[in-house]
């Protein structure tokens, strides 16, 4: 019995002991400096863990832009202009995001009492490389930007050599149709063949021995051209030739036409000598 007693005591001795350590300020003061410590810890270890997240976002997407840049420069060669000024576009707004939030977390860090000289190198390296990026882009631009007015200027330039070539080829085509018709002209012959009544009454002749003697009417004569013209037929049983042509350039060959009736075909032998003399050529017919 006085042993369960003495083990009694001993207990409330020791709950009693526990109670009054707990309730005294010292240990208060300890449990809530512990607390304290705990919670400056947590956020040390979020603020820690949101500033790497933003040098690792930041970082990615730098390697992204390295990884473009070659792609960008083969582009600038051969690619579409619109597509490049797009994609240089997206890369600016992906810069410009990650300098707002690289200085944004410089003035935290700056503000912040802990020991982060290891971030905040981390976050000038990054900015100075954002800043070198910021650069090539800016130059690229400037390179559209002067190959716009290069290709302007080329476009000019073609566009007055065309108009130069049209004018040209218009004084070309000009001066073929003015030297076409002098050669048509010149190589223009005349030719008549009806009767005698027929040939004064159209003023070509006055008689058999007085032909062409003035003022010839082009208008009643058949034009031809003596590159072309190599044989005559006149639907007569005879023909004889008026005007003066050297009897050895022609012949005077008679036929028989599809209708039965005969005719009369002159057959030019030497065009050149034929029309030599004159460029008209008159056929009495009989």
């Amino acid at each position: 019995m006085k042993k369960t007693l003495t083990i009694v005591s001993v207990a409330l001795v020791a709950l009693v002991l526990s109670s009054c350590v707990e309730s005294s300020k010292k240990y208060q003061a300890l449990l809530a400096e512990k607390e304290s410590l705990v919670a400056e810890n947590q956020n040390m270890e979020n603020e820690f863990n949101a500033t790497m997240g933003i040098l690792n976002e930041v970082e990615n997407n730098l390697q992204a832009i390295r990884d473009a840049e070659g792609i960008l420069l083969v582009q600038q060669e051969g690619a579409e202009r619109d597509q490049l000024v797009s994609e240089l576009l997206q890369i600016k707004e992906v810069m410009a995001a990650n300098r707002a939030r690289l200085d944004s977390l410089n003035d935290v860090l700056a503000k912040s009492n802990k020991n982060n000289a290891n971030l905040r190198a981390q976050v000038r390296k990054l900015q100075a490389q954002l800043a070198e990026k910021e650069e090539m882009i800016a130059g690229l631009q400037a390179q559209i930007v002067e190959k716009d007015g290069q290709i302007a200027n080329l476009n000019t330039q073609v566009s007055n050599l065309s108009n130069d070539l049209d004018n040209a080829n218009n004084q070309i085509e000009s001066l073929n149709n003015e030297n076409l018709a002098q050669v048509n002209e010149m190589n223009a012959v005349y030719y008549i063949g009806t009767t005698k009544k027929e040939l004064k009454e159209k003023g070509i002749i006055v008689n058999a021995k007085k032909v062409l003697q003035s003022g010839v009417p082009t208008s009643e004569f058949t034009k031809g051209d003596k590159r072309e013209l190599s044989t005559i037929t006149f639907n007569s049983k005879r023909a004889v030739v008026l005007t003066n042509h050297p009897t050895d350039s022609y012949s005077l060959v008679p036929g028989v036409g599809a209708d039965g009736k005969k005719n009369v075909t002159l057959e030019i032998t030497n065009p050149e000598v034929f029309w030599g003399v004159t460029k008209y050529l008159v056929v009495l017919t009989k």
